[in-house]
């Protein structure tokens, strides 16, 4: 099914789309007699439940399913959300993903290439069994699981060869990626004011000078570096309901929403992505608990799935290392003038945790 088949929008979703874009797996489907949208709040796409009524009872074809629907003409959305699901971790036993029943994009274009190309996932549709994790506290068993997770998708594609785009430059990543999210230390200095005093406001700086070049020297030579999903914060973050069951042989925490920007880091240092799930967003206390829970989780995951060469000192060193991101995540907010003010309510929280962390860990 080509781009050009993508709908534009949900009222353009209807039972012959809905039939193709099943029959585009190459699996036949029942024929589908009724089909009725849910619309669902989404940030940068649009995004529905799908009830569904086939002409016979049969499983192939579940009740209901997620439509995300990402139109073509924007600016910044590519391939790699299609990738994730079709192509990166095919074969990866209980891997932490939602189950998709259909892709329809830009299967076989690189990422660069493919920005601005629509596309569209037919997911299994977990409204009622899971919730993302944005206002739930993280226990230890969660920190565990989450850190498990990160590391079998991370095991899958381990090394410098995990990215089936191709090759990457470190140096050379890093160094585009400190070009877009640099911009954003001065105005969030400037927007803080004498709300951050001096010290904190040199551990900033240095953040973006020390602190970067100690993780650029812990990535070159290769060890430690997968495949990143590159933003699973706790709304990417799906786990099962308490009570609930989820799919049969289905996973209990999902990761979603695997979209990097042109300039996001998509080749790095695993630990980059379990600080980005965790420093940004929780809380000092609960931080400190929760990180070793959240590396051994990690470690036990990478050791499981055969990764035996890089052991848990490296790891430690790796997510001291790459503490800075926790700032990262937050200064990037300055480099949009709109969000710089907009977002303030979440970015101070992110730089006020990292900043702790950095820290702490400082006097250790």
């Amino acid at each position: 099914m080509p781009n050009s088949e993508i709908p534009a929008s949900l009222d353009e979703v209807d039972l012959n789309w809905v039939t193709a874009a099943l029959e585009s797996t190459g699996h036949a489907t029942p024929r589908i007699e009724e089909l009725r949208g849910e619309p669902v709040d989404a940030a940068c796409s649009t995004a529905a439940r799908l009830h569904l009524r086939g002409s016979e009872n049969g499983e192939a074809l579940p009740p209901t399913m997620f439509l995300k629907l990402c139109p073509p003409g924007h600016d910044f959305l590519g391939a790699s959300e299609v990738a994730y699901y079709t192509r990166d971790y095919v074969g990866l036993d209980d891997a932490p993903l939602v189950r998709c029943h259909a892709a329809i994009g830009p299967h076989d274009m690189a990422l660069a290439d493919s920005i601005g190309e629509g596309y569209a996932l037919l997911l299994a549709d977990l409204t009622a069994s899971h919730t993302d994790n944005k206002t739930i506290p993280p226990t230890r068993s969660h920190a565990r699981c989450l850190g498990a997770s990160l590391g079998k998708l991370h095991a899958h594609r381990w090394g410098m060869a995990g990215d089936p785009d191709g090759t990457h430059d470190l140096d050379a990543d890093l160094d585009r990626y400190l070009g877009h999210v640099g911009r954003g230390l001065e105005p969030v200095l400037e927007a803080l004011g004498d709300e951050i005093d001096a010290r904190r406001r040199d551990r900033l700086r240095r953040v973006l000078d020390e602190d970067v070049e100690r993780m650029r020297l812990r990535a070159r030579d290769g060890s430690g570096v997968a495949l990143l999903h590159g933003d699973p914060n706790p709304t990417n973050v799906l786990t099962l309901r308490p009570g609930m069951q989820g799919e049969p042989g289905g996973p209990a925490l999902c990761l979603v929403d695997r979209q990097p920007f042109a300039w996001s880091l998509r080749l790095w240092l695993g630990t980059l992505d379990l600080v980005h799930a965790s420093v940004p967003y929780w809380s000092p206390a609960t931080r400190r608990a929760q990180e070793r829970v959240l590396l051994e989780g990690y470690h036990e995951a990478l050791c499981g799935a055969g990764v035996t060469d890089y052991p848990f000192a490296r790891l430690v060193e790796d997510w001291r290392a790459c503490l800075c991101q926790g700032a990262l995540v937050a200064v990037e907010w300055g480099a949009d003038a709109e969000a710089l003010d907009g977002m303030r309510w979440l970015w101070q929280d992110q730089l006020d945790r990292a900043l702790r962390a950095v820290m702490d860990w400082d006097d250790m």
